[in-house]
């Protein structure tokens, strides 16, 4: 198993990145507002408010997500890669992936049908 986490500058991308790893398999994937150090610093500490000027977006996305299998992390990872190209624009985020030595699902267990019925419903299908 792995944990794969990306964080995306480019707020636009977020929905086709979500979209795309649900065509994949990935459907438990957590996302957090996440906020770039520069910009931070910008904001509360004064002799820093020229990184202002120089660009980007105030807030991030950090989507982490716990992959089962070598090829379903490839496909996800190709993926994001493809999709942070095709803007032609730099500095679209980055990734890591690290192993995982354990995992496991809180709560009663569920089968596949009623996982399957719980995800639809989160989407309202």
């Amino acid at each position: 198993m792995y944990l794969l986490i990306a964080v995306i500058n480019n707020e636009d991308l977020f929905d086709d990145l979500i979209t795309g790893w649900l065509d994949i398999g990935i459907t438990g994937a957590t996302v957090i507002e996440s906020t770039d150090s520069l910009q931070l610093i910008s904001q509360h500490i004064p002799i820093f408010a020229g990184f202002q000027t120089l660009g980007g977006l105030r807030h991030n996305k950090t989507l982490f997500t716990a992959i089962e299998d070598r090829e379903t992390l490839d496909q996800a990872v190709a993926y994001l890669e493809t999709l942070c190209q095709d803007t032609g624009k730099p500095h679209q985020g980055v990734y890591f992936v690290a192993p995982l030595t354990s995992f496991g699902r809180l709560g009663r267990p569920v089968n596949t049908e009623q996982r399957q019925h719980h995800m639809e419903k989160k989407l309202g299908i």
